[in-house]
């Protein structure tokens, strides 16, 4: 994808200097979204976040106190920037410092407004610290489901596509503004707090103090933290640093399966899409209310432990939908229609069914009356009370068996490579994908245009 959509859509830009400066004038504040279709107010304009550092103090109260300092750069295209928003649903905010000075704040609705003592001046860098405490809620979906911090029976968990970080954290909520991470979880002596990324530190006094260090940008809806008592298990996998992390009350072996399925999973994915995009790799296990696995940047969440088939599942991810991640919600066939159809396809290579016959079957079984297995069509979601239809999941891998039909194995195996390679760490939509489509194989077969966006049961290809 180009940089120049990017820029479009998110207000990104580049800069280092550490610095704000009273300028001439008021300055302009930043929006107070990006504009995405399906979160209109999700992230925010007028800065790019470089860093995340947080410091998260948890009670057996379930109450919590967060420290956290954002590390940014102004990008306001050479004007000055007088305020600026971070997104937040979570508890009472206690203070906010914009380069060490007390800053005005206030609460709009999902957002924290922030006017700092001083204007901060086009690609300036700039650290914004808030203070928070109190008793953070989960979030509901505009699909009634739930998501963000969520109470188990032994702590905490949170996972939080597509907008629940902000009940536990203010960020610049889109994946077009990914960031490093920082994550240092305090809990009373007997629990343990697991994050993304590596452990870089792990002490026990009166209290555990688990750090956590991810360096590779992440966007905020994969943030995850889970609170608990497990058990752990460190060790490299293929030399990178893996952490898995399974409930105490789940059976001994969890543990060793958890392992051994990341591991085929990672060694099917780096087949198809090339190197391991990050730093370090893992799991957790952990029973909750939530009902749904995430793919959380190097460290999936399981609500049980999990058949080898979601671990491919959540593991592709860490390619398809975490690296390479979408431009707006509304690409959000990308991620799991991809993710999707490499359970079909690791399950192939395996020596399971082909997925062909998983094509196939799926077809004859869902008939056209099944409206609601078939629509919305999976590039065309309406809104977001639909962005995790069956149909993008499932419709959605069938357009990619439907463009390996029809392009042949070397181009969609060439197809499946680039579009991990090089859009690693970037943004991208479907128009990207068929631009690659053509320039492998000559053109867009039109047989996979209307798999991903005319609305009923597409015909099948082939005789």
């Amino acid at each position: 994808m180009s940089r120049s959509r990017i820029i479009a859509i998110a207000g990104a830009g580049l800069a280092s200097t550490l610095t704000a400066t009273a300028l001439a004038g008021a300055g302009q504040p930043g929006a107070d979204g990006v504009g995405d279709p399906f979160f209109p107010r999700a992230g925010n304009g007028g800065y790019e976040v470089d860093s995340y550092d947080i410091k998260l103090r948890y009670r057996s109260s379930g109450r919590i106190r967060v420290r956290e300092v954002v590390e940014a750069t102004v990008t306001t295209e050479g004007s000055a920037l007088s305020r600026f928003n971070l997104d937040f649903r979570g508890p009472a905010v206690k203070s906010v410092k914009v380069n060490g000075a007390a800053a005005d704040f206030e609460r709009v609705g999902p957002e924290l407004r922030i006017t700092p003592a001083s204007v901060l001046a086009d690609g300036a860098g700039f650290k914004a610290r808030i203070v928070f405490a109190g008793m953070p809620r989960q979030v509901t979906d505009p699909d009634g489901s739930k998501e963000g911090w969520t109470n188990t029976a032994d702590g905490a968990v949170a996972v939080s596509e597509p907008i629940g970080t902000t009940s536990w954290l203010a960020v610049n909520d889109h994946p077009t503004d990914k960031a490093a991470y920082s994550v240092t979880l305090i809990t009373p002596k007997r629990l343990v707090g697991i994050s993304n990324g590596r452990l870089i530190k792990r002490t026990t006094g009166k209290r555990t103090r688990t750090r956590w260090q991810q360096p590779d940008p992440m966007a905020s809806y994969l943030a995850v933290v889970a609170i608990g008592r497990f058990n752990l298990d460190r060790r490299r996998m293929d030399g990178i640093p893996y952490v898995g992390a399974a409930d105490l009350g789940l059976r001994s072996e969890t543990l060793t399966r958890l392992y051994k399925r990341t591991r085929r999973a990672h060694a099917c994915m780096e087949e198809i899409a090339g190197p391991y995009p990050f730093a370090s790799t893992g799991g957790i296990v952990d029973p909750s209310s939530l009902g749904f696995a995430l793919e959380a940047q190097t460290r999936s969440y399981y609500p049980a432990p999990p058949s080898p088939g979601l671990v491919v599942h959540e593991i592709s991810h860490q390619w398809y939908g975490n690296s390479v991640a979408v431009e707006t919600w509304d690409q959000i066939w990308l991620n799991e229609g991809f993710a999707t159809y490499m359970e079909w396809l690791c399950e192939e290579r395996r020596g399971g069914r082909t997925t062909k016959k998983t094509f196939k079957h799926l077809y004859s079984t869902h008939p056209e009356a099944e409206t609601g297995y078939w629509n919305p069509p999976p590039a065309a979601v309406p809104g977001p009370e639909k962005l995790f239809a069956i149909s993008v999941y499932d419709r959605g891998a069938m357009a990619l068996e439907v463009l390996r039909q029809t392009i042949g194995d070397e181009d969609f195996f060439e197809v499946l490579m680039r579009w991990a390679t090089e859009n690693e760490g970037g943004n991208v939509h479907t128009d990207d994908l068929l631009a690659l489509i053509a320039d492998v194989s000559g053109s867009v077969p039109p047989e996979f245009e209307d798999w991903l966006l005319d609305p009923g049961k597409p015909a099948k290809p082939g005789p």
